[in-house]
């Protein structure tokens, strides 16, 4: 049944939802997706998520209230591994691979809300054969009542196969809440952070031994020091906040 979530279960863990299905099961389930369907959204929860969410509670309806929440962190996976959890890793990148490649066909219209026109343009490079259509929105552009309103208007009449939502988190999953609330779209939305520059080679992957070693986040940090340094250094103090706060909470349960 279409807009029905596809895993077999739906964990919290260090504070936001996640999914236990399979890449292969998210696949099948983007595949039976049409445009006329009601609206739903996907986020992808890694570490910086997860600092936002214990910063500010308020976020957690909006993840909550997404179709689907992937595991897009190696380290959010293995921490999972110290309480018994077995999240599978949904690379972001990855699968967004695999939708341009398995679950899009020639013709198809995706909608983009980008951050910056060049992505639109490398995209339009690449896929061709795509009916794209995008927006770009003002930076910082959630604050503003008429910013918002413009992108949810346009994923509403852009009745698109899948909206591809890139501007940052959590705006970017904001806005799919705020979509969502209309109950006017159609479709299905990812919010898939640089996704979309790595995909059109704007920005570089790691090499595949880093890759699978987890440490895609590292060749990141590498590769772009001067944005990146504050949220994975800065970030470790709360993540290790969130882990301590966790076994507290199993521990209270446990107890009672």
């Amino acid at each position: 049944m279409p807009g029905t979530a596809p895993n077999p279960g739906r964990v919290v863990f260090l504070g936001a939802p996640y999914d236990l299905a399979s890449k292969e099961t998210v696949i099948r389930s983007l595949q039976a997706r049409t445009p006329a369907d009601p609206f739903r959204y996907i986020v992808t929860p890694n570490v910086d998520h997860l600092n936002h969410l214990g910063q500010r509670p308020e976020l957690l309806p909006v993840y909550a209230g997404a179709w689907q929440s992937w595991c897009d962190s190696h380290i959010v996976r293995r921490l999972g591994f110290l309480f018994g959890l077995r999240l599978p890793h949904l690379n972001g990148t990855d699968v967004v691979e695999r939708i341009f490649g398995d679950v899009l066909q020639p013709g198809d219209r995706i909608a983009l809300i980008a951050a910056r026109p060049g992505i639109v343009s490398a995209m339009c490079t690449r896929f061709p054969a795509l009916d794209i259509v995008a927006t770009v929105p003002p930076m910082e552009f959630i604050d503003d009542p008429d910013a918002v309103q413009a992108c949810v208007r346009f994923a509403i009449e852009s009745r698109a196969r899948l909206l591809f939502i890139g501007v940052g988190a959590p705006q970017s999953e904001q806005l799919a809440s705020r979509i969502a609330q209309t109950g006017e779209a159609k479709g299905t939305a990812l919010c898939i952070g640089a996704a979309l520059e790595f995909i059109t080679g704007m920005k570089t992957r790691a090499p595949k031994t880093m890759q699978r070693l987890g440490l895609e986040w590292l060749h990141r940090l590498l590769s772009e020091p001067g944005r990146l340094w504050r949220r994975y250094v800065l970030g470790v103090g709360p993540l290790i906040g969130l882990v301590g706060r966790e076994m507290l909470q199993r521990r209270t349960r446990a107890s009672t």
